[in-house]
C-alpha cells in the first residue's frame, strides 16, 4: 500500500508539472482544467485498483460538484462520492476508507463522503446544494450498474417530482449570490467564479437547463435553440478565458483565489502577457477583455435562464397563458413580456430597435428573449448604419428625456450594443478598465451609470436623498443637452492628454452626423469642455474669494447652464463609485453652486453689495449668539468681531455657537477641542488653539499618530491671535473615531503644544506600527502644481499623491519648514488618491511693504515645490 501511494504521489506530480508548463506555453482554459480532471482520474482509478484489487468491486466512485464537470483548476478541491450498496457491505466500507487516507497521504484535496443510495437520496430531497452537486455526477471508477442506479434515482426521479422547486431554489441563490459578490460585471476587484458573470452563473443556467429540457452543456443549448449559435460561441469563448485566469491566479497564489484583486491584477497581466502601450496599460488590457468575458457569460447565462426558468415552463407550472395582445403595428404583448409583431419589424426601421424597450417601460415588463435575438442578428446586418440615423437617435433622445422615466432601459441597450452602434464614440471605450481605486467602473458603464442616475433624479426617484438637486433637475427645460453632455463627458479618455477637449471635438462631430440644433450644441460641447470645473474648484479653491466665484460665474454665463453643470457634476461624482459622493463634498459643491447661483442674479458680477452684506451677516450673528450665550452676550459679540470674511459667508448660526463655547475656553486656556457627529453621518473635529507658524503640522500630527484620517479641513485665523481649524475625520480603514481615540489624540496634542513631544517622533510611531493594503492598490504618481492666477492674495500649491498614513502632516511640516503659513487647506480623497489643495502665505515676503502675501519669487516657489515632493516620497519610501 506504501509503494501505490508513492507511486501515485508521483504520479501527481509529474501530472501537474507537464501541465504547468503547457499553461505557461499558452494552454487555454478549458485544455487546462479538462487535463487536471484526467489526471485526477487517473490517479484515483489507479489507487482504487490497487486497495480494491482484482475481480468484483462493490462500490462506484461518482466525481460530484466542480470535479464532476471536469472542470477543475489547479487548487480546486476534489468532490468525490463513495457509492456504497444499499445493504451493508465491509468490504466495500472498508474499501472507501482506506481511499479516503490514501487520497490525503498523496496531497490530494478531496471533499470526500461515503453514502449508500438511500443516504444520497434523501439528502438531495433535503438540500439542494447537495442535490446539485449530484447532478454533475460522473463514474470515475467502480461498479457501472451502481451507478446507473444513482444516476436514475438522483437525477431522473428528483428531476420529475421536484423541477420548479429546485428551479425557485437556483433562482433564489443566484440573487442572494449576486447581491454578495456584487451585481455588477464592473466591480473593481472582480470574483471570477461567484460574481455576477463569474463561472457560478454559467454553471446555474446549465443546471436549470438540465432539469427543464435534459440539455448537457452549452452545445447542446444551441442545437435546441436555447442560446443562438453566435452567443453559445461568445460564451465558450468567454468562460475559456475566465478558466484560464483562475487557473493563473491559482499558480501565481499557491491557493484557491477567485477575486481579481489589484495585485492580482498585476500578477496576471504580466504572466501572461499583457504588454503596456502608448494607450493603455497592460493591467488595463486585462482587465478589459475580463469584464468583456464577465458580461458575455451574464448575457447568456441570463438569457438561457430566461428561456428554461420562465418562458418554456410547462403550462401547468403557470398561470393560464393568455393569447397575444397588440400593441401597435410592430409590437404585441405575449405571455408578460414585449415581443414584435413580425420578424421583420427592425429591418424597416431599424429606430424600432430603440422604441421597443420603451414600449416595454410603458408596459412595466421585460423584453421578450426572442425579440432580443431579432434584435441583435439585426444589430449585426446593418452595421455602422445606425450611428447616422437620425430616427434611431430621436428615439434614444425621447426615451432619454421621457418624464418619469428611471433609465433601467439604458443597460440593456448599452449590453446588446445599441448604444455602441449609435455612439462609435462609446464602442470604442467599451469595457475600459481604468486601473485606480477612484474609479470603480469601466469608462462606458460609469457613462451608462450617470445616465441613469440623472434620469432617476427627474423621475422623483431621489427626491429624499437629494431634495433640492431633484426640484433644479425637474424644472430643465432642456434636458436633452444636460443628457448629452454626460453621454459625451468621458468619451475623449484615452484619445489625448486633456480628454474634456478630445469630448468636445466628439460633439462637434456628433453634431454634424446627427444635425444636432447649433445653440444645444454648443451648450453641450461647453458642459464637456467644463464638465471637472466644479469638482475642482468646489474640493481645492476658497469658496469664499469672490474674484473666484466672479470668475466662475463669468465662464457660466447663465443661470441654465450653472444648472446643468452642477447636475452634470453631481451625478458624475455620484456614479464613480458608491463611496464617493459624501455630506462633505455635497456640503462644498452646493456651496459653490448657490454662491455662483446669486452672483449671476445680481445683475452684473462683483457682487458690491458684498462688504454691507457681511457685516449684516456679522450682526445677526452677534445678535443670534448673543441671545444663546446669556450671560456671555457680551463675549459672543467679541468673538462674531475676530472672524474672517470667510467663515462668516459659511458658517451656519448653530455651528457657530459650538465653535463660540470652544472659543472661549481657547482664549482662556490656550486649546480646546471637540468631536462632533453630524446629522448627516460624517464627523466633524474642531481644534482651537493659539495662532503660531507649524500649528496645522501639529494638529496632523497627533491626529496621523491615532490613526484618525483627514477627509477635509477648513482652516481660519482669528482676531486676537486663535486659530480655528475644523477637520471632517474617520477612523484609519472607515468608521467614526471611537471616543477613546479621540480623547489619546487629544493628549499627544496636549504635549505637542507644549513642546513636550516631537511631531515626528510621533508620527513615526505610528507609521511602523501602521499596517494598510496600499501595496495591493493601484500606485497614484505624485504631481504638484503652482497657481498663481486663480487667488489675488495667496500661491495655490495643488498636490495629487497616494493617500498614505500621516500624509498631510507631513506636507504641513514641509511647508512650515520652508517659511510659508498655509492660509486654507483643501482636502480631498478619491480611492487612495489625496487631491489637496493650500493657500500659501510666504512669511518672509509678507513683511515686505507693498507684498501681497504670494511666493513672488521663482527660485523660493521651486524650493517650496521641491521640499514638499521630497517630504512625499520620503513617506512613501517608509511605506
Amino acid at each position: 500500500m506504501t509503494a501505490a501511494v508513492q507511486r501515485a504521489k508521483e504520479q501527481l506530480e509529474r501530472g501537474r508539472s507537464e501541465i504547468l508548463q503547457r499553461h505557461r506555453a499558452g494552454a487555454g482554459g478549458q485544455e487546462v482544467v479538462r487535463a487536471i480532471s484526467d489526471l485526477t482520474d487517473q490517479v484515483i482509478s489507479a489507487l482504487f485498483a490497487e486497495i480494491a484489487g482484482e475481480g468484483e468491486r462493490p462500490l462506484a466512485l461518482v466525481a460530484t460538484g466542480g470535479y464532476g464537470r471536469r472542470e477543475l483548476a489547479p487548487r480546486s478541491d476534489v468532490d468525490l462520492l463513495a457509492l456504497l450498496p444499499v445493504q451493508r457491505n465491509e468490504t466495500a466500507e472498508s474499501i472507501a476508507e482506506q481511499l479516503h487516507r490514501a487520497l490525503w497521504d498523496i496531497g490530494l484535496e478531496a471533499g470526500y463522503a461515503a453514502r449508500n443510495l438511500e443516504q444520497c437520496v434523501q439528502l438531495a430531497r433535503e438540500d439542494h446544494t447537495i442535490r446539485t452537486a449530484l447532478l454533475d455526477g460522473r463514474l470515475v471508477a467502480g461498479d457501472a450498474q451502481l451507478f446507473k442506479g444513482f444516476e436514475r434515482a438522483t437525477v431522473t426521479e428528483l428531476e420529475q417530482r421536484r423541477v420548479e422547486e429546485f428551479i425557485a431554489d437556483k433562482l433564489e441563490e443566484l440573487d442572494e449570490r449576486r447581491k454578495r459578490y456584487g451585481g455588477s460585471v464592473w466591480l473593481l476587484e472582480p470574483h471570477l467564479k461567484q460574481g455576477k458573470g463569474g463561472l457560478r452563473d454559467l454553471q446555474a443556467a446549465l443546471w436549470i437547463a438540465r432539469v427543464r429540457h435534459k440539455v448537457a452543456g452549452l452545445g447542446e443549448a444551441g442545437e435546441r435553440g436555447l442560446l443562438p449559435q453566435r452567443e453559445v460561441t461568445a460564451a465558450r469563448a468567454a468562460r475559456d478565458l475566465l478558466w484560464k485566469l483562475r487557473n493563473e491566479l491559482h499558480y501565481a497564489t499557491g491557493r484557491r483565489d477567485d477575486r481579481l484583486t489589484f495585485d492580482n491584477q498585476r500578477r496576471l497581466a504580466q504572466a501572461l502577457g499583457y504588454l503596456d502601450d502608448g494607450e493603455e496599460l497592460g493591467v488595463e488590457k486585462l482587465m478589459r477583455e475580463t469584464y468583456i468575458g464577465l458580461s458575455e457569460l451574464a448575457r447568456a447565462s441570463d438569457a438561457l435562464i430566461d428561456r428554461c426558468a420562465v418562458e418554456d415552463a410547462p403550462k401547468s407550472a403557470l398561470r393560464r397563458v393568455p393569447k397575444p395582445q397588440p400593441i401597435d403595428s410592430s409590437f404585441k404583448l405575449w405571455n408578460g413580456r414585449v415581443t414584435v409583431a413580425d420578424k421583420d419589424v427592425f429591418a424597416r426601421r431599424p429606430a424600432e430597435m430603440l422604441r421597443m424597450y420603451a414600449v416595454a417601460e410603458t408596459y412595466g415588463v421585460p423584453v421578450y428573449s426572442y425579440a432580443r435575438d431579432l434584435l441583435v442578428q439585426e444589430l449585426q446586418r446593418i452595421g455602422p448604419q445606425l450611428a447616422t440615423d437620425r430616427e434611431a437617435h430621436f428615439e434614444l433622445w425621447q426615451l432619454l428625456v421621457r418624464e418619469g422615466s428611471d433609465g433601467s432601459a439604458l443597460q440593456p441597450l448599452h449590453e446588446l450594443g445599441l448604444l455602441g452602434a449609435l455612439f462609435p464614440e462609446i464602442e470604442r471605450l467599451r469595457m475600459r478598465a481604468q486601473h485606480s481605486l477612484y474609479h470603480v467602473y469601466t469608462v462606458d458603464t460609469h457613462t451608462v451609470f450617470a445616465l441613469m442616475r440623472v434620469m432617476r433624479l427627474r423621475a422623483g426617484a431621489l427626491a429624499e436623498a437629494e431634495p433640492e438637486l431633484t426640484r433644479i433637475a425637474r424644472a430643465q427645460e432642456r434636458p436633452l443637452v444636460l443628457m448629452l453632455g454626460l453621454l459625451f463627458h468621458d468619451l475623449g479618455k484615452g484619445l489625448g492628454p486633456d480628454h474634456s477637449a478630445r469630448g468636445v471635438e466628439l460633439v462637434r462631430g456628433y453634431a454634424r452626423r446627427i444635425g444636432l440644433d447649433p445653440a444645444d450644441a454648443a451648450d453641450v460641447e461647453w458642459l464637456v469642455a467644463a464638465h471637472l470645473k466644479m469638482s475642482h474648484i468646489s474640493q481645492r479653491r476658497d469658496l469664499e474669494d469672490q474674484q473666484l466665484i466672479d470668475s466662475f460665474a463669468r465662464e457660466a454665463q447663465t443661470r441654465e447652464r450653472l444648472e446643468m453643470l452642477y447636475l452634470l457634476t453631481y451625478v458624475d461624482m455620484a456614479s464613480v463609485s458608491p463611496e464617493n459622493w459624501t455630506p462633505w463634498k455635497a456640503h462644498l459643491l452646493r456651496t459653490l453652486y448657490e454662491r455662483t447661483h446669486a452672483t449671476l442674479l445680481a445683475e452684473g458680477l462683483g457682487a458690491p453689495e458684498h462688504a454691507h452684506s457681511l457685516e449684516a451677516r456679522r450682526e445677526r450673528l452677534a445678535e443670534r449668539l448673543g441671545k444663546l450665550a446669556g450671560e456671555q452676550a457680551a463675549a459672543a459679540r467679541d468673538f462674531v468681531q475676530v472672524l474672517p470674511e470667510r467663515y462668516l459667508a459659511s458658517a451656519r448660526p448653530e455651528v457657530a455657537a459650538r465653535h463660540f463655547k470652544l472659543w472661549v475656553i481657547a482664549r482662556r486656556s490656550g486649546f480646546a477641542g471637540e468631536m462632533h457627529r453630524s446629522a448627516s453621518g460624517e464627523t466633524d473635529l474642531t481644534l482651537l488653539a493659539k495662532d503660531r507658524p507649524g500649528l496645522l503640522a501639529l494638529f496632523t500630527a497627533a491626529l496621523a499618530a491615532n490613526g484618525i484620517d483627514i477627509l477635509g479641513a477648513e482652516v481660519n485665523s482669528l482676531g486676537g491671535g486663535i486659530a480655528l481649524d475644523t477637520f471632517v475625520v474617520r477612523e484609519t480603514g472607515g468608521g467614526a473615531p471611537s471616543a477613546s481615540r479621540w480623547e489619546a489624540a487629544r493628549a499627544d496634542l496636549l504635549r505637542l503644544l507644549s513642546g513636550a513631544d516631537d511631531p515626528h517622533q510621533l508620527v513615526q510611531k505610528r507609521l511602523r506600527r501602521a499596517s494598510w493594503a496600499s501595496t495591493a492598490a493601484p500606485s497614484v504618481a505624485t504631481k504638484l502644481r503652482v497657481d498663481d492666477v486663480s487667488s489675488a492674495e495667496m500661491t495655490i500649491l495643488d498636490v495629487v499623491t497616494q493617500d498614505r498614513p500621516g500624509l498631510l502632516h507631513t506636507i504641513a511640516d514641509a511647508l512650515h519648514r520652508t517659511g510659508v503659513s498655509i492660509e486654507v487647506a483643501r482636502i480631498a480623497t478619491e480611492g487612495n488618491r489625496a487631491t489637496d489643495a493650500f493657500y500659501l502665505r510666504d512669511l518672509a515676503g509678507a513683511r515686505l511693504p507693498g507684498s501681497s502675501g504670494k511666493i513672488a519669487d521663482p527660485e523660493r516657489r521651486a524650493a517650496v515645490v521641491s521640499a514638499v515632493r521630497e517630504a512625499i516620497a520620503s513617506l512613501a519610501g517608509r511605506g
